[in-house]
């Protein structure tokens, strides 16, 4: 499985419609942004009149589980007069949980959320993501591989593909209400074609999507490191419409450790990936998501790990106290010390933390497309395309495309300082 989950469990992001009172409770991966969009959309085209709160759960940890349980309680005490819905993959892991909590109205399971429909999005009278800097958009659900530690496989079920023309019908969509941004998510998304008879790939999408659309900035949200083909990498070497990152799903930078993972790849594959990537694009900037902890993770095996930022040259990094899953394989293993596996993140974060200081250091003096996401107090907050993240010292309508001379690190807040251009 991807860890595009893995990546973004810990945040969680709220939408208020100011004019219909449906609000949106969404933690976990980029994947749940969208569907908590199109739920967002089905409320205000069947019942424009009601108040509802959606959370869109997360369990890829059990931290994650623990906040969309906590994220519930909040949302029934806050909208005591709502409609409280609950969806998402904590949905289905504490579905008895979320059942008998009195204040919960509805859980609606993952295979039941809704589907992208122009009809119900005209019917809504909105528009998805709206003032929103990027749009995610779901080309691929569920998982075929069972990586020890994973539990979406269950709550995901098999790999699903969305048909190319669907696709490109959606960012037609986008493009056409004005979103400058539009990020292809999946759960698994390099396995992305498998489940068609006439088989197709990821490079078959993002060939489709820059020959048919008029989308000018593309992300792929998170994939395996040896799942780029030669025409994949092309693309993102070669095409100047995606953008100049990636988030590799890694997970640890030791071969035994990824081995009892399950994982299909070696620190090998993503050294050799990464500097191929940068001979032959070099403003590329990689991010990855890593678990710390693992059973059987060595002090030498942590070490690789440590050293693997270094050597992939890796510089967006999220990192993962291990936490067992209910009936994975992991679980089943001798765990670490609780203590040995805080230390090893806090170290991790520290390392990720220089990692990123870095990466901004070789971007100064550059002048980069930024997309600028919001501007408070005048001044202006965003990414670089290469998704470093910038400030301005100066106003501008958000969100909106321009570019920037990178000048210096804030290192307060550890981000770029730019000037537009």
């Amino acid at each position: 499985m991807t860890k595009n989950s893995q990546a973004q469990c810990d945040t969680e992001c709220n939408t208020a419609d100011q004019n219909t009172h449906v609000k949106t409770i969404t933690l976990g991966c980029r994947f749940n942004y969208y569907e908590s969009e199109l739920e967002r959309m089905r409320i205000l085209a069947e019942n424009p009149d009601q108040d509802v709160v959606i959370i869109n759960t997360c369990t890829v940890t059990h931290e994650a589980e623990r906040q969309s349980k906590q994220a519930v309680r909040k949302a029934i005490r806050e909208n005591p007069r709502a409609k409280v819905i609950v969806t998402g993959c904590a949905a289905k892991t504490s579905y008895e949980y979320f059942r008998d909590l009195d204040g919960v109205h509805k859980i609606v399971q993952n295979d039941e959320k809704t589907k992208f429909d122009a009809g119900t999005l005209q019917k809504s009278g909105r528009q998805l993501f709206e003032d929103r800097t990027r749009a995610f958009l779901q080309i691929q659900n569920g998982c075929n591989h069972h990586c020890s530690y994973c539990i979406i496989p269950y709550t995901r079920g098999k790999s699903q593909s969305l048909p190319i023309e669907f696709i490109v019908e959606q960012i037609k969509y986008f493009c056409s209400v004005g979103i400058n941004e539009i990020v292809l998510s999946g759960i698994d998304i390099m396995s992305y074609g498998d489940d068609f008879q006439d088989k197709k790939s990821l490079a078959d999408v993002m060939e489709t999507i820059i020959n048919q659309t008029e989308a000018q900035r593309l992300r792929i949200s998170s994939i395996d490191p040896n799942g780029i083909d030669d025409r994949l990498f092309a693309l993102i070497t070669q095409e100047k419409r995606i953008m100049p990152n990636l988030h590799l799903s890694i997970q640890s930078g030791d071969n035994d450790v990824l081995r009892k993972m399950r994982r299909r790849h070696t620190r090998e594959d993503v050294i050799d990936l990464c500097n191929r990537i940068l001979d032959a694009r070099s403003d590329f900037v990689f991010g990855s998501d890593f678990i710390v902890g693992f059973p059987s993770e060595t002090d030498e095996c942590f070490g690789n790990t440590v050293k693997l930022v270094h050597e992939a040259h890796l510089s967006l990094l999220h990192v993962f106290p291990f936490s067992p899953r209910k009936n994975t394989v992991a679980a089943q293993m001798i765990q670490l010390p609780r203590t040995t596996i805080n230390s090893r993140a806090k170290i991790l974060r520290d390392v990720a933390q220089d990692a990123l200081s870095l990466a901004m250091t070789q971007n100064i003096g550059q002048t980069r497309s930024c997309i600028i996401e919001k501007c408070d107090d005048g001044v202006s907050v965003g990414k670089t395309d290469n998704y470093l993240p910038v400030k301005v010292k100066s106003r501008h309508d958000a969100p909106a495309v321009v570019p920037c001379k990178l000048l210096s690190i804030d290192d307060q807040d550890n981000v770029l300082l730019g000037e537009f251009v």
